[in-house]
C-alpha cells in the first residue's frame, strides 16, 4: 500500500510538543482538522528512500524537545516492504520534506526511514494546526 494512502487509517494521532503529550482519537474533531491539514500539505508530495535510520534512544530524547505528530493503527501495516505499528514525524513550519519514523513494539522507533517530499511546499500550515 502507498504511504500516503496509509495515514487515513490512522485511529489516533499524538502531538508532542516538548515532550507533553495530547492524543486526538478518529472522529474527534481535532482529529479531523489535523487530518485535513496533513491531506492538504501531502496532497501532491511523493515518497522517497530515506537517506539515515531511525535509532530508538535518540528517537525517544528528540520527541522530547520540538513539535512532532505521530500516527497510530489499530495493527501492523506494511508499506514498501516496511512495517510498523505507528509513524512519527518531527514538524517545523520550514520543512520541505522530512523522515517519517517507524514504529514497532519489539523495536520502538528502529530501524530504515520512509522520506516525504512536499514537492516545493512546506510544513507551514500544517505545523500551525498542530501548535494550536
Amino acid at each position: 500500500m502507498q504511504l500516503q494512502q496509509i495515514f487515513s487509517q490512522a485511529e489516533e494521532i499524538n502531538i508532542y510538543r516538548d515532550g507533553a503529550k495530547e492524543t486526538c482519537v478518529a472522529g474527534d474533531e481535532r482529529f479531523e482538522e489535523i487530518m485535513a491539514a496533513w491531506n492538504v500539505m501531502t496532497a501532491s508530495s511523493v515518497t522517497m528512500p530515506a537517506f539515515g535510520v531511525s535509532l530508538n534512544e535518540h528517537t525517544a530524547k528528540a520527541v522530547l524537545e520540538g513539535v512532532w505528530a505521530e500516527f497510530c493503527f489499530a495493527g501492523r501495516l506494511e508499506s514498501e516492504g516496511m512495517p510498523f505499528e505507528r509513524l512519527l514525524i518531527e514538524a517545523k513550519p520550514e520543512y520541505c520534506g522530512f523522515n517519517v519514523n517507524r514504529y514497532l513494539p519489539e523495536y520502538g522507533y528502529q530501524g530504515r526511514c520512509f522520506y516525504i517530499d512536499l514537492r516545493g511546499g512546506t510544513m507551514h500550515n500544517f505545523y500551525d494546526t498542530l501548535v494550536k
